[in-house]
């Protein structure tokens, strides 16, 4: 059979194609750092990458939900905090103006600081987060929770209270919503009664020189609230510090795992690169080699 020369240098061509292509692949994997760069590499390690990286990706929504509650919960901690020193002070002062010693004047006098706590109770209770959102305001993140106008008192937000996802099987609530907080609060003379107005009651008789026994029991029965609520941010907020740990030992156990199913052996892949390299220089030598056969190169 007679081999033509357009053929022999054809197939020069293809193997100078086929070893710069083993090269570039070569390349490729050490750029990447990665042994599957395609499912056609290896389709079965390429399924268990696909699932091991779904694994991570919800793990990470999960610890990134619990860094939102931990801050929340955090903040209704050290809010709730301020919220009972307040009421614990308006407490002592109930106390101490409901005593007959304490003339028209200094109940007066305890009134205004009365009322300076009433402030301060009001601004709590429209703490905003660090995202500046208000913690108090339910599902009505934008909304301010408590306004005032004159001796009335209003919540503008819901009685709602979001939930987040922290484990497949777990989820836990995040800050309570104000009015289970300030508002839903059980009055000594039956029903409900908010702080606010408690507090403006209090002011109220204190000025008008009349008994506050009624006041002291609703401030108390405010505390009660308070510490109900702190207990249960508290309980949620040491389930999610439980939960964070679990889910980063998960998270470094299938990333381990995902490392070794994709992650490049540097030293057996600079090998396959040399000898990839070797070749395409064989082959392009042939090929020049090859160019320079001629019949006329042995007629002299």
């Amino acid at each position: 059979m007679r081999i033509s020369t357009a053929f022999i240098f054809q197939r020069g061509a293809n193997a100078i194609q086929e070893k710069s292509a083993q090269l570039s692949r070569s390349q490729a994997y050490i750029a990447a750092g990665k042994k599957v760069l395609s499912p056609s590499d290896d389709p079965a390690a390429a399924a268990r990458i696909l699932d091991l990286n779904g694994f991570i990706d919800t793990a990470e929504q999960y610890q990134s939900n619990i860094g939102t509650l931990k801050s929340r919960l955090e903040l209704q901690e050290s809010t709730l905090d301020g919220v009972a020193n307040v009421l614990q002070r308006a407490h002592e002062l109930a106390v101490q103006g409901n005593n007959d010693t304490v003339g028209p004047e200094g109940r007066a006098a305890i009134a205004d600081e009365i009322d300076v706590l009433n402030d301060q109770l009001l601004s709590l209770a429209n703490t905003r987060d660090a995202n500046d959102e208000y913690l108090f305001s339910g599902f009505q993140r934008d909304a301010q929770p408590f306004t005032r106008a004159g001796a009335t008192f209003t919540y503008n937000g819901d009685q709602g209270q979001r939930e987040l996802q922290i484990a497949a099987d777990r989820r836990v609530a995040d800050a309570s919503n104000g009015f289970d907080t300030f508002m839903k609060i059980p009055a000594s003379g039956g029903g409900f009664q908010d702080a606010f107005t408690t507090l403006r009651k209090l002011s109220d008789d204190l000025r008008a020189d009349s008994t506050v026994s009624a006041s002291i029991d609703d401030i108390q029965l405010a505390l009660d609230n308070t510490l109900r609520i702190r207990t249960k941010g508290g309980a949620g907020l040491n389930t999610v510090i439980g939960q964070q740990d679990v889910n980063e030992g998960f998270l470094v156990s299938m990333k381990a795992r995902l490392s070794e199913e994709e992650d490049l052996d540097y030293a057996e892949a600079l090998t396959q690169y040399q000898q990839d390299l070797l070749a395409l220089q064989a082959a392009q030598q042939s090929f020049v080699k090859i160019q320079n056969l001629s019949l006329f190169n042995y007629l002299q």
